[in-house]
């Protein structure tokens, strides 16, 4: 028998009123891999994403991430199953700085937030001081530390983006799903990104990207999944998916 996928959606099918959003939508992705879905306008990508991050629930079918069922998990619980994601909004705390855009969304805040009155305050101090090594861990590695104190709301588009990523990796996640990560960004930054993923998936991470950037896409990713009309159209390495014919005529509209 061979080892089951890292993680995997079957069947997985979503409705909205008589729109059939997504539809009996399979794959799978691979430890340590750079996996996008791509498609079309209005193919089904987000929807997938809010279905396997538990903020929709599928009519049919399941997801599965290493041995723990995720079908009708809800988002908190997803998180700390060690998967965690981005949105297209970033949904950041613009009027806060850098810094506690990401020191607060790190577990152990989370935790202190529920069990802080009933701690010594001892335990709460060495909490707190692990909590702000990893958040300038965090801000070092994606080269914001310079910037901890700026307000979030003042930074570039670019930056912001940055924070949202780190908003992610304070997670601790090991499956990070990143929902258009290269919107907006100049060549510059998006090479900056592709080098940031690859150095993510060396430390152990895997990567699943919705974007349109094609170009980046192709060069990032170790498989693609192209979605059309809420099913998968195609899957494969990139090079295979650029090449096939059903893909372009999707994409072209010929």
């Amino acid at each position: 028998m061979g080892s089951k996928p890292y993680f995997q959606v079957t069947g997985l099918s979503k409705a909205f009123g008589g729109l059939q959003a997504v539809d009996d939508v399979a794959f799978s992705v691979a430890q340590g891999s750079i996996t996008s879905l791509i498609g079309p306008n209005g193919a089904g990508k987000t929807t997938v994403f809010d279905l396997i991050s538990g903020f929709l629930v599928a009519d049919h079918g399941g997801i599965r991430f290493r041995d723990h069922d995720l079908t009708r998990r809800r988002p908190d619980e997803i998180v700390a199953l060690g998967m965690a994601r981005t949105f297209q909004h970033l949904g950041l705390f613009y009027q806060l700085s850098v810094w506690d855009n990401v020191f607060l969304a790190l577990p152990g805040k989370r935790r202190e937030r529920l069990w802080g009155t009933f701690l010594p305050r001892r335990v709460l101090r060495r909490e707190e001081g692990l909590l702000a090594d990893r958040t300038a861990e965090i801000l070092e590695f994606l080269g914001l530390g310079s910037k901890r104190g700026e307000q979030v709301g003042n930074l570039s588009w670019g930056d912001q983006k940055l924070v949202c990523i780190g908003r992610l990796l304070a997670t601790d996640g090991d499956f990070l799903l990143m929902d258009e990560p290269a919107a907006g960004l100049s060549d510059e930054q998006t090479t900056d990104l592709k080098s940031l993923l690859r150095t993510l998936v060396a430390r152990g991470k895997t990567v699943l990207i919705i974007d349109h950037n094609m170009e980046a896409i192709m060069d990032i990713s170790d498989g693609v999944i192209v979605l059309n009309s809420g099913r998968v159209l195609a899957t494969g390495r990139p090079a295979e998916i650029q090449a096939n014919e059903d893909v372009i005529k999707a994409y072209l509209g010929v």
